[in-house]
């Protein structure tokens, strides 16, 4: 099947589905997150790229590569491609949307809403930082929503490319398309589909991680540098109960004295969307009095006024190698200290 278009029928507006037969029928756009697009993902393909890079392509040569696509043209139905080292992937709207807005089977009833985001949750001040809560009385109570896609909303809700992304949908279905507004960020994405020489075509797709290239809006205070949009791997979670015996006390406790943290300030230089200055060296006595004390993250972050910033900024340091070089300069001046 193949969502061709959108159009009022009745008043509603609904999603255009063409099968493989040539046949029509006619979907509630909220059940289009259903819909499996029909090329067997053979290949496999992680990457990180960012949306300022990816165009809008030719949808025709994404249709015809299934079953009855002859029948299928012209299509509204946005494709949208992107290069990875000399290979060309390329990705329908529709499968965008699912791995954008997640839960599907909750988010979808508000995509194709005008305002739906704020139908859907409401901002939750703490500290400096904004996250969101569901509007429980709004949603089904039976569709389980995990921290994680949580995180992906407050993304959304917080950051003003997102949003736009988001109410784009609704936009463009009320012109008969399936598109997206490409958000403005680096993105980490797993891809399967069919590979054609250096072009795979995508059949699934997934964001498993996020890190906005734009300022939050102004009242929303604090925000991560990066979202983890999936579930951690069992090598990546944060115990939140058990310290590091290699972290140890210092002239100043835990925290950094000023000589200790003169003496990493330059691993943490300004610049736009950088944490530096007195908030990196907050956010690194967090992560020294966690790991030295065991006390649980969501401890740390509240104190500090965020939900996740805290946690985020160590797993960057981890994942970009930078943490053991910070690390091992502060423990080297504390074991020199008598």
């Amino acid at each position: 099947m193949w969502l061709q278009s959108t159009e009022r029928r009745n008043g509603i507006l609904k999603a255009k589905v063409v099968k493989t037969d040539g046949s029509i029928d006619w979907l509630d756009l909220k059940n289009t997150w259903q819909l499996n697009v029909p090329i067997e993902p053979k290949s496999k393909l992680s990457a990180t790229t960012t949306f300022a890079q990816w165009k809008l392509g030719n949808a025709d040569a994404y249709v015809n590569e299934f079953r009855g696509a002859a029948e299928t043209s012209p299509t509204s139905h946005q494709i949208y491609t992107f290069d990875h080292n000399g290979l060309l992937v390329v990705i329908p709207a529709i499968l965008l949307m699912k791995a954008l807005f997640k839960p599907s089977a909750t988010v979808f009833e508000y995509l194709f809403r005008a305002a739906g985001l704020d139908m859907l949750v409401a901002p939750q001040q703490d500290n400096g930082s904004t996250s969101v809560t569901l509007l429980h009385r709004k949603i089904r109570q039976h569709v389980p929503i995990a921290a994680t896609s949580l995180r992906r909303l407050q993304w959304i809700y917080c950051f003003p490319s997102a949003r736009a992304a988001f109410d784009s949908v609704y936009r463009y279905a009320t012109q008969g398309k399936f598109g997206v507004r490409l958000p403005n960020a680096n993105v980490e994405i797993s891809v399967q589909g069919q590979l054609r020489q250096n072009v795979l075509i995508a059949s699934r797709l997934s964001v498993t991680a996020c890190s906005p290239l734009e300022d939050p809006f102004d009242w929303a205070g604090h925000q991560p540098e990066k979202f983890r949009l999936d579930a951690c791997k069992s090598w990546e979670q944060l115990n939140p109960v058990l310290s590091d015996p290699s972290i140890l006390p210092g002239a100043a406790g835990w925290a950094l004295s000023d000589s200790e943290w003169s003496g990493i300030e330059h691993f943490f230089p300004s610049g736009r969307r950088r944490v530096c200055g007195n908030r990196a060296r907050d956010f690194m006595d967090g992560i020294l009095i966690k790991l030295g004390t065991g006390v649980g993250w969501a401890k740390v972050n509240s104190s500090l006024g965020t939900t996740c910033a805290v946690s985020s900024f160590y797993q960057n340091l981890r994942q970009s190698g930078r943490w053991d070089t910070v690390v091992a300069a502060v423990m080297d001046t504390r074991r020199k200290v008598p």
